[in-house]
């Protein structure tokens, strides 16, 4: 059987700054700046090395680098309202750049059965480890909630939410050299909204 070995880094730096609850708001905003490195050994079977040769699509020299999981840049920003007589309005900004993507031809020439070869073309070069950037992801997401007492200790909060309210294109590049989709979006995150309440008691 199979298996598949990582190893994993990760250098992270982070800036925050938080406004708590102080005239009926509060605010905070976070920075992460950070690099994770990862690496693909060869396969394995049980204790024992699969006898294949170690290239880099097989965790041979220079498979070490930067992750699929790897994100440069992270940045988020929320605030809430308190705005009065049981109104409230909060909202949330996230950015995200620099996220890295899986690359890979997508078939399995050397016919091992595992994931590990994905990267190897018929013709004998490799696919780049990891080598594409995604587009930077970018969204605005707000609520507005009403609190409107009833009897005694029990109220009701009416709830609206818009996600990604300025309806920007986030969306996902497909990396699979293979595919018909090749470097075409295939994952997309439209505007979207929902309504609900809760009841307090």
């Amino acid at each position: 059987m199979c298996k598949h070995q990582l190893a994993g880094s990760l250098q992270q730096g982070r800036t925050a700054f938080t406004k708590r609850m102080s005239s009926h708001w509060q605010a905070s905003a976070t920075y992460t700046l950070s690099w994770f490195y990862d690496q693909e050994s060869q396969p394995v079977s049980g204790r024992t090395l699969v006898p294949l040769a170690v290239q880099d699509d097989l965790g041979g020299a220079g498979s070490y680098g930067l992750a699929a999981t790897d994100q440069r840049h992270r940045a988020v920003f929320n605030g809430i309202w308190e705005v009065g007589h049981g109104f409230q309005v909060s909202g949330l900004h996230y950015l995200g750049a620099g996220i890295r993507s899986a690359t890979t031809y997508g078939g399995d020439v050397r016919v091992t059965g595992g994931t590990f070869s994905a990267r190897l073309r018929p013709d004998g070069t490799i696919v780049p480890r990891n080598g594409y950037i995604q587009p930077a992801q970018n969204r605005t997401d707000i609520r507005v909630q009403q609190r409107i007492p009833l009897a005694g200790r029990v109220s009701i909060d009416g709830i609206a939410e818009v996600f990604n309210v300025f309806n920007r294109a986030n969306y996902t590049i497909d990396t699979q050299e293979s595919s018909a989709t090749y470097l075409l979006s295939v994952v997309g995150q439209n505007r979207t909204a929902q309504v609900g309440f809760r009841v307090t008691f």
